[in-house]
């Protein structure tokens, strides 16, 4: 019977010997290429994000402000994230960050909520990481929004009541959440010299007055935030920044 024993403990160690040599042998012949795959595969997922430019402004002698773009925000749904399937104490899957986040979208932008739940479980949408749920909402919706899910976030919870813990728990399920830049074009004096001034189609096309003449030098150039994977395999980010616009004084006014 110890024969026996003996010769399956050798012919286990033969094998794991024979793998590991294989492994190394595998490794020292193809390993780069095999590298460069994953690195490649992993990359290909790793979303580069434009950084967009803010147009110059037209003031007139004063400096009285005629056109400006002020920061606004896109606001975007990460679906993979939000659809993070998590164990619970019996093992079973669930989905604790669907329900918390929808309902916070729902309230402080006044989204649809069969929308959203539409692209959290259509096939097409559920693993997307880039949903526009919303464009252009200004800075107090975005900080309002931010304030709520941030609230306890700093705070132990032996600082907190039983109420507070439960909430503090909640709003930490709130996923996949983020704001894109954008600028919104607007005139404060609205109609005053319009005319003269012109507008812009898109925030920053135009073909009408000074808005249109001097397009290409009140327009920047968007900058680039990406990433890559060094020879290490760790991700490096590197951002291109943009480039400001010049303003346009108006001196005839």
């Amino acid at each position: 019977m110890s024969r026996k024993l003996v010769a399956l403990f050798l012919g286990v160690m033969l094998v794991f010997v024979a793998l590991a040599i294989d492994i190394t042998y595998v490794n020292a012949t193809k390993g780069e290429k095999y590298e460069r795959q994953v690195l490649s595969q992993t990359q290909q997922s790793y979303d580069s994000r434009t950084i967009p430019f803010q147009r110059g402004s037209i003031t007139d002698r004063n400096g009285t402000i005629l056109a400006t773009s002020e920061k606004v925000y896109n606001v975007i749904l990460d679906c993979k994230l939000a659809n993070t399937t998590v164990k619970d104490e019996e093992k079973n899957d669930t989905h604790p960050y669907v329900d918390p986040t929808v309902a916070a979208l729902v309230e402080y932008f006044g989204l649809d909520e069969t929308d959203i739940r539409d692209r959290l479980t259509g096939e097409t949408t559920k693993e997307s990481q880039y949903q526009v749920l919303a464009r252009e909402v200004s800075m107090d919706a975005k900080k309002a929004f931010e304030a709520y899910v941030d609230e306890y976030a700093d705070k132990k919870n032996k600082e907190l009541d039983e109420n507070e813990q439960a909430e503090k728990a909640y709003r930490a399920n709130i996923r996949g959440v983020w704001f894109e830049e954008s600028y919104h074009r607007t005139y404060p004096l609205n109609s005053l010299a319009c005319d003269l001034i012109g507008f812009t189609y898109s925030g920053d096309t135009a073909d009408w007055g000074i808005e249109g003449y001097y397009s290409s030098i009140l327009n920047g150039v968007n900058g680039r935030q990406f990433g890559y994977y060094n020879e290490d395999a760790d991700m490096e980010q590197t951002i291109i920044e943009r480039s400001r616009a010049k303003t346009w004084l108006q001196r005839l006014m």
